[in-house]
């Protein structure tokens, strides 16, 4: 049996559509917000993580590129007194070459000088002029300088042959230091760019958190927000729904709790249940039958769009959401639609009012899950 329903004001139901559709949006706003919000958790966390994975890996590197730094500076350091060793040894080298040339070149000008003198022989000379006592010293002085002479070559020529010695041998120490200097130095280099590199990406993490977390933030402030807005248009919509049911002239109550369930659905209206899903009367009843007063809102159980609004046969006024991956909900014997084919709504949405149009026996809702285009009992999903 239908329920005769008085027209509302225009005015009051173009106020009604005008705050659904800022509510809408407002919500969808709401659900970026919180979309947003989870992934830019989601990318703290990652990063949180990724920065501890970092810093272990930093750590023994940066031990490891200081003592090749410091092994780098010993072993120049070593390179550097290798080379002044070296570099003294070479000097006193070219003091003894020196020295020896001078020598030489005064030894070479006696001998000359004897050779040009008249006689062919000193002592044969002073013999012949002198007496036995004058030979003898000639003789003991030539012999005396002949020794000096012999003892500083040979000194020279001794100290010459153990600063080359010596210059070798540091010559030998000096490729060892700059073999150990060079490999060092690659070493340092090798851990000095490892570090480097973990260090930048240590950087580059430090500075998206900063990021991440302003973008957090100011999240959280937008959809704190934004909630309000949606909780000051939701009651807009329901005392706007309130006004045009006085006007109707039937009774009105407060939508259903819009806590989600485990499965993440809302109770569609407030009600008392009359007839659960399964065989009834001899056929399927392929819903959930939610007895309410004509008038009181029926709201989205879960976001999603609207494929279906208006007169459906034996469903009467009908309005179907389709939520996604093959899951739909289905709103049945509204007394009127407050959506149109298109339309998004939102989790508690407003979608219609519970009548008793189409096949009805009384003012109720009658409410249907499908997956897949099967029925469902909606019990597990409330």
């Amino acid at each position: 049996m239908l329920v005769p329903v008085s027209a509302p004001a225009p005015g009051v139901v173009e106020r009604k559509q005008a705050v659904d559709r800022r509510l809408y949006s407002a919500e969808a706003r709401l659900r970026a917000a919180i979309d947003r919000q989870a992934v830019l958790t989601s990318d703290l966390a990652t990063i949180n993580r990724r920065l501890r994975e970092v810093r272990g890996r930093l750590a023994p590197l940066a031990a490891r590129r200081d003592e090749a730094v410091r092994a780098h500076r010993l072993a120049r350091g070593t390179l550097v007194q290798v080379n002044r060793d070296l570099a003294f040894q070479r000097r006193q080298l070219r003091i003894a070459t020196s020295r020896l040339r001078v020598q030489r070149q005064a030894l070479a000008e006696r001998i000359r000088e004897i050779y040009r003198t008249e006689d062919d022989d000193p002592l044969l000379g002073l013999l012949q002029r002198g007496s036995l006592a004058e030979i003898a010293g000639a003789a003991s002085g030539i012999e005396r300088a002949t020794d000096r002479d012999r003892d500083m070559i040979d000194s020279v020529a001794r100290y010459r042959n153990l600063t080359r010695t010596s210059a070798a041998r540091i010559a030998v120490l000096q490729e060892r230091a700059a073999a150990a200097e060079a490999r060092t130095a690659r070493r340092a280099e090798v851990a000095t760019a490892a570090a480097r590199d973990l260090d930048v990406e240590q950087r580059v993490l430090r500075r998206t958190k900063r990021v991440r977390t302003r973008m957090l933030a100011t999240i959280r402030v937008d959809r704190d927000h934004i909630e309000d807005d949606t909780r000051e248009l939701r009651e807009q919509s329901f005392a706007l729904a309130r006004r045009i049911a006085e006007i109707q002239g039937v009774p009105y109550a407060e939508p259903a709790d819009t806590t989600p369930s485990a499965a993440g659905f809302t109770w569609p209206t407030s009600g008392q249940i009359t007839s659960g899903f399964g065989p009834r009367w001899g056929r399927m009843h392929q819903g959930l039958d939610i007895a309410a007063p004509t008038g009181r809102p029926i709201t989205a159980a879960k976001s999603g769009t609207v494929i279906v609004a208006g007169w459906s046969g034996g469903y009467g006024q009908l309005v179907v959401i389709d939520h996604g991956g093959g899951l739909a909900t289905a709103y049945a014997h509204q007394s009127r639609i407050a959506v149109k084919t298109g339309d998004p709504v939102t989790q508690g949405g407003l979608v219609g009012f519970v009548g008793s149009t189409g096949h009805s026996t009384g003012p109720h809702l009658h409410f249907e899950v499908r997956v897949n285009g099967a029925a469902r009992d909606p019990l597990p999903y409330l």
